[in-house]
């Protein structure tokens, strides 16, 4: 039974049995009594009757009125008050249910205001700048560091993104996050700006409110400005030292090398040893002079654009037939194939597969894999190349596996690395820089692809190298890449 049911029974019982005694006291009224004594007795039970009724609706009125005066004083923000009322009175279920509610409101007001003020802590010790914008796309929300990091006077709070980091690139990212949730529109993105000279700031942006069921945007954004101009900094003064050292190191190896061949060929009647010697001198020159070759690539890899980089030109890549060009790359490596007794297996599509790459790089992609593959697939074993179009179209995936020994999962996504070696006694492997796959990766990577490194399935028990690349379409625009995993599920 509710707790308003039991307190209109219990009053109107009250008031039924202050009417039915006063009913009793009258019926056992002498019957000598005269008609004005009757009366005066009539009137004296009435008044008792409304003195009770009368005492019983004060009682009441001010247990409602204390119950009305802590729920405004809760409403107004004092969750500190509390109904004091009798255990067994007529409104103590309903004074125990809003005491119950002021202490869990208190509870709850006060772990928002800890959290509240951890956050703020957090924010104001973080060397990042934080950003929350609203569902307006309005600044809601920065930290100091952010302050220090914008070049704007005053408050940001109720300005824009542009107003406060003048970049139309991140005001366009934050449009797109903050436009209408869809399937196309990710909930995180990443970019990198320039707010002055040398400074540059990596953004991390992330849509909050999202429905889970609905995918509805109701709170607006978070924005992150990471400094990464001493990281940049950093990074073009190694890809200068290694440009100038490994430039300067051309003219001595040339020397060497020219030398070696000289005696070699002009003296055919050297000892045994002495030309064993010299052979192993132009070995070794010719190794290093090819690691030269390598880290020269690279530096011009990172100093070209990429796919996405405002610095890459609007002209989109020409269509480049990637099955002419692994043929290309098999002729190149066949001497290396032949020596061990390898054979390469050519399953790409017979048909026409263009691809938006600069061709003479995407050559090197084949030819480093075949490299690779031929230098740890063991004797008479084959290598097989494989392609597989994505059903949009936009994205061929690649790849290229043989018979070895394999990858350790745990190592996989080191393979990558300058100079990184999966087993430390392949380190002097005949013809392995160490730099072959760290320049496939740049090279991928810089046309909008990916790649990663996998283990074979069936047959081809060892290496798996899959990477992406986007198709080209004649008469359509550059087709964003998007990542196909192929035959195989990538690993991380």
């Amino acid at each position: 039974m509710a707790a308003s049911d039991t307190l209109g029974l219990r009053a109107a019982a009250l008031c039924l049995t202050v009417t039915a005694a006063c009913l009793a006291a009258l019926s056992l009224l002498p019957a000598t009594l005269t008609r004005p004594e009757r009366l005066f007795a009539y009137g004296g039970a009435l008044f008792a009757a409304g003195c009770v009724y009368w005492l019983v609706g004060r009682r009441l009125s001010r247990s409602l009125a204390e119950v009305i005066a802590v729920a405004r004083a809760i409403g107004d923000g004092d969750y500190r008050h509390r109904i004091h009322l009798s255990p067994d009175g007529e409104f103590s279920a309903l004074a125990e249910a809003v005491n119950h509610m002021a202490r869990r409101i208190e509870s709850h007001i006060g772990t928002i205001t800890d959290q509240k003020t951890q956050l703020e802590a957090i924010l104001d010790g973080m060397r990042e700048g934080v950003m929350v914008l609203d569902a307006a796309g309005k600044v809601r929300v920065a930290n100091p560091a952010l302050k220090r990091i914008a070049p704007v006077t005053g408050d940001v709070v109720g300005r824009r993104p542009i107003e406060v980091a003048p970049s139309p690139e991140l005001q366009m990212a934050c449009d797109n996050l903050l436009g209408e949730a869809g399937e196309d529109l990710p909930a995180a993105s990443t970019l990198e700006i320039e707010l002055g000279p040398g400074r540059y700031y990596e953004v991390s942006l992330v849509r909050l409110g999202l429905d889970p069921a609905g995918g509805r945007r109701e709170h607006g954004a978070v924005l992150v400005f990471h400094d990464v101009s001493e990281t940049r900094r950093l990074s073009r003064v190694r890809r200068d030292f290694a440009a100038n050292v490994t430039h300067e190191m051309r003219t001595p190896l040339t020397s060497i090398k020219g030398y070696a061949e000289t005696l070699l060929a002009a003296a055919p009647e050297l000892a045994p040893e002495k030309r064993r010697f010299l052979d192993v001198i132009l070995k070794n020159a010719n190794h290093m002079s090819k690691m030269v070759d390598d880290i020269l690539t690279l530096a011009r890899l990172e100093e070209q654009p990429g796919a996405g980089d405002d610095r890459a030109s609007d002209r989109p890549e020409p269509g480049i037939d990637a099955a002419a060009a692994l043929a290309d790359a098999v002729r190149e490596c066949q001497p290396l194939a032949d020596a061990r007794k390898l054979s390469f297996d050519n399953q790409l599509p017979e048909t026409e597969l263009l691809v938006r790459c600069d061709g003479g790089q995407l050559i090197q992609v084949w030819r480093n894999l075949l490299e690779n593959a031929t230098r740890f697939a063991p004797e008479g074993s084959r290598i097989v190349m494989t392609a597989c179009p994505d059903d949009e179209g936009q994205t061929v995936t690649f790849g290229v596996l043989d018979q070895g020994p394999g990858i350790p999962p745990e190592e996989r996504h080191r393979v990558f690395e300058r100079f990184y070696r999966v087993e430390r006694h392949r380190s002097k492997t005949q013809g392995s820089t160490g730099l072959g796959l760290a320049i496939v990766k740049h090279i991928v990577e810089r046309h909008g692809g990916r790649i990663w490194a996998d283990r074979g399935r069936g047959e081809m028990t060892g290496a798996a190298f899959y990477f992406t690349l986007p198709a080209f379409a004649p008469g359509t625009e550059a087709a964003q890449a998007t990542v196909c995993l192929g035959p195989s599920t990538q690993s991380s």
